[in-house]
């Protein structure tokens, strides 16, 4: 799960790194190996996955090098956070991990330069390094970091944890999900083919009206923008709104649809909250999405596709790049000179 600030950030000190880990990935991780991408001193990326059983090792190790070779990584950070072992510091969580990573990487000309463990990304939490027994030190205050500043200028909300960067997608109740569609069922039945520039404005519609709207959507609306989404020009014209300033509302509603839309019109919404997410660097909440929008609609291409672009660190800046070639899509679509439509089997 790679993630990215959109303007880098120098850190002073090592402990300034370490601390700023939380506000990288978006939460605090636990029992997880996070990479630290370096470009010229600088955090350029930022890597997650799960802690492997011990003999995950070496496929852990050549998963991780296919994304940081795509992205030209000449350095990296390791950094275990877990529980401490019973013979420190001695002997560190996870060491045959790290050597494993280190002798891979090194391989295909990847120097790990530090490794450290974390039982935490807590204040006052202790860290110890892999390589050096006297390399140590105690992690500052990261609500205090000028990464945490900086993510919250960007309007980003750090989590405790994955699980409650998780529960922002969690869905409405089962009752309402099945209202909406019956009602789906009869709109999709008793009404004629949706026009892609009409149904393009409503979304457009639904985004402009976010900052203004009091309470939830109602059902109607609801139903009305995932008979919309379902068209898939529509669809993949939403992805060039990101190029625009209210990527941030349209970001909001992504997130409100994925949460209150049924199955499987719910992929839709899921997939541009993970586009959207992504391409101003949140892997954590793309991430989140897409495991929304695959529990929904198995085998959705463009869940595949945006599940592809993540796991192989596709950069944040051409995923930018492409929304604004969907923009000038979403335009030719609002101007009515496209008049194709359907719905998404994708």
């Amino acid at each position: 799960m790679p993630t990215t600030l959109p303007k880098p950030i120098r850190l002073r000190a090592a402990g300034d790194l370490y601390a700023a880990i939380p506000h990288l990935m978006g939460f605090h991780p636990a029992d997880s190996l996070v990479v630290l991408v370096l470009k010229d001193h600088l955090v350029s990326m930022t890597m997650r996955v799960d802690l492997p059983r011990p003999r995950h090792r070496g496929m852990l190790a050549a998963q991780l090098e296919a994304p940081l070779l795509e992205q030209d990584a000449a350095e990296v950070v390791l950094v275990v956070v877990c529980a401490p072992s019973a013979n420190m510091p001695e002997e560190l969580p996870h060491e045959p991990l790290v050597t494993a990573l280190q002798h891979r990487l090194g391989g295909v000309g990847i120097e790990v330069v530090e490794a450290v463990w974390l039982p935490s990304c807590e204040k006052n939490a202790p860290w110890l390094c892999y390589f050096d027994l006297d390399c140590h030190g105690t992690l500052p205050d990261p609500k205090l970091s000028a990464v945490a500043a900086a993510s919250a200028h960007e309007g980003n909300v750090t989590f405790e944890s994955r699980a409650a960067l998780a529960a922002i997608a969690a869905l409405d109740p089962p009752e309402a999900l099945e209202r909406r569609s019956a009602l789906l069922d009869e709109l999709m039945t008793n009404s004629d083919e949706p026009d892609p520039s009409v149904e393009l404005r409503r979304v457009r519609g639904a985004i402009d009206a976010v900052e203004e709207r009091k309470g939830p959507l109602p059902d109607a609306e609801i139903v009305a923008l995932a008979r919309a989404l379902a068209v898939p020009e529509v669809r993949d014209a939403s992805m060039g709104f990101a190029a625009q300033a209210k990527s941030r509302p349209a970001e909001r509603l992504w997130l409100e649809l994925t949460r209150s839309c049924p199955a499987p019109e719910r992929a839709e919404p899921a997939c541009l909250l993970a586009f959207y997410a992504y391409q101003r660097g949140d892997g954590g909440i793309a991430s989140i999405a897409l495991d929304a929008a695959e529990e929904a609609c198995p085998g959705h291409t463009l869940t595949k596709l945006l599940r592809a672009a993540l796991s192989a660190a596709f950069p944040p800046a051409q995923m930018r790049a492409l929304s604004i070639n969907y923009l000038d899509s979403a335009r030719r679509l609002l101007s009515g000179s496209q008049s194709s439509s359907g719905r998404s089997q994708s």
